[in-house]
């Protein structure tokens, strides 16, 4: 049995082993013309296996310069397009994963990128509403995620703690103006349907009817 630890580490690990070991019998293959075939054949396997593919600009280009990639550019073949040069690849560097780490997970990145922002407000009152705003969204965001409704005092401690203490508001007024309550009328709220789920008159159906 062969474990993934001793086999030979995948060039493009997207197209998986198989498609690295018929690449690998290709390139034993003593006549050209059949070893130009079996490719033709390898691309069009590749495309299929990456419908994603489709909707990229030049597709087939690329699925030949993956093939060469892939057999380390040791198949000679009459490739349709001119083989990708070696020394240009390497300079060509892996996009990495962000690694900054969202703090509160259900309120999201962007929560974060509104509270830097409202750090660099300098007018209080300008300060102060964008902190009301803040708070509405990340009361709303975090009713998304869970049944039970946040109280307004960890609102005010996440934006304090998010903000490095440089923003802050008054809990006394948050709960006596009620300021991160969002009031808009939802689908699913008991006043939507009272408002649009009433029984027609028999005065509107007699003037549909006429």
């Amino acid at each position: 049995m062969e474990y993934n630890t001793t086999r030979e580490k995948l060039v493009l690990r997207e197209y998986g082993r198989n498609f690295h070991k018929l690449i690998d019998h290709v390139k034993k293959i003593k006549e050209k013309e059949k070893r130009t075939d079996l490719s033709k054949l390898i691309v069009k396997l590749m495309n299929m296996a990456h419908p994603e593919l489709k909707n990229q600009n030049e597709i087939e280009q690329k699925l030949w310069d993956d093939l060469h990639i892939m057999s380390n550019f040791e198949l000679d073949v009459n490739s349709p397009y001119p083989i990708p040069e070696v020394d240009k690849l390497k300079g060509i560097e892996r996009l990495e994963y962000p690694k900054n780490v969202i703090k509160f997970r259900h309120y999201g990145k962007k929560i974060e990128l509104l509270i830097e922002e409202a750090c660099k407000i300098k007018d209080s009152k300008e300060k102060e509403s964008a902190i009301i705003h803040i708070g509405k969204i990340m009361k709303s965001f975090f009713g998304m995620w869970n049944k039970e409704t946040i109280d307004n005092q960890v609102i005010i401690d996440n934006i304090k703690e998010l903000s490095n203490g440089k923003l802050d508001i008054d809990i006394k007024k948050v709960e006596e103006l009620n300021l991160f309550y969002k009031n808009t009328r939802e689908r699913g709220s008991k006043s939507y349907q009272r408002k649009f789920s009433r029984p027609k008159t028999m005065k509107s159906f007699r003037r549909r009817r006429t």
